[in-house]
């Protein structure tokens, strides 16, 4: 298949471009860091023309910037998600839609599957569950993917599993947001990039599908793990709670399984990797 994959640079995007080649597709990417304006439609038109299928990760994806800018986050996650919608149904261009597990936020329910409430606490989260809207409005066979918390080499340095690795490798106190007890299903980049190829290759799958690991990991132990894998053990220290954080994140992928999906990698040795392949704090 001919891919066009939007947000191509990041770091999901540049992880999810190779496993594509490797898996024999053709990718074309699609990012700001190559000249590519998602809000340009002459520009989309013209890179989609000839594609198969839109994967469309480019967004306003760190919390904080979203929240600090919300006029940015509303313009490319929003905004941007409606153009591509738009021109991949004008097209007839198959879309999969990068979404997020955290428009559950706070439901209050045991495990969260792809018909439970959303309840998203977070403005990222609002813009990702509004451009699903389009998404789902679309008559087009489109795919909403809701994704989980995910980690890997190259990560963003804002993700807690970053910065957990980069304060333990320099014998740093680790800092955690309330009692650290909240809960995330952090899977690696690669089962992520797995599950996304899982859906675009299952010709007529449509509406909406989550991509997690389905074990459920408190932030506590995660820093457990965090001294495990570096092999130091530091001081950790207790702050107020994050405002508009999700307590509990337990995320049901019964769906995606059933596609044939399985995650290959667990957190102790996808930490592990990252400290290999990453430089640390020290290193050059």
């Amino acid at each position: 298949m001919r891919v066009l994959v939007t947000g191509s640079e990041g770091f999901l995007g540049q992880h999810l471009s190779q496993f594509l080649s490797e898996k024999g597709h053709e990718v074309v990417g699609y990012d700001l860091a190559l000249g590519h304006d998602i809000l340009n439609a002459e520009q989309l038109r013209i890179s989609l023309n000839g594609c198969d299928v839109c994967i469309h990760l480019a967004a306003v994806a760190d919390l904080y910037i979203a929240e600090h800018n919300p006029k940015a986050a509303q313009e490319i996650n929003v905004d941007g998600t409606r153009l591509v919608v738009e021109i991949c149904d004008e097209l007839e261009i198959r879309m999969l839609y990068a979404s997020t597990c955290c428009v559950y936020g706070n439901n209050g329910l045991e495990k969260s599957d792809e018909s439970s409430v959303v309840a998203p606490t977070e403005h990222y989260a609002r813009t990702k569950l509004e451009g699903e809207k389009f998404v789902s409005t679309s008559n087009n066979g489109h795919v909403i993917m809701r994704i989980a918390t995910f980690y890997g080499p190259q990560m963003r340095e804002s993700l807690a599993t970053s910065i957990f690795l980069r304060a333990a490798s320099a014998g740093d106190p680790i800092l955690i947001h309330g009692y650290g007890e909240q809960t995330r299903c952090f899977t690696h980049v690669q089962d992520i990039c797995s599950g996304i190829v899982v859906v675009m290759e299952k010709v007529g799958f449509e509406g909406i599908i989550n991509i997690s690991d389905n074990r459920e990991i408190s932030v506590n132990r995660l820093v457990e793990i965090t001294m495990q894998v570096v092999g130091e053990s530091v001081e950790i220290k207790y702050t107020p709670e994050r405002e508009g954080q999700i307590f509990r994140s337990s995320i049901d992928n019964s769906m995606l399984r059933r596609l044939g999906w399985f995650p290959i990698w667990n957190l102790t040795d996808g930490l592990r990797q990252c400290v290999e392949m990453t430089p640390m704090a020290g290193e050059s």
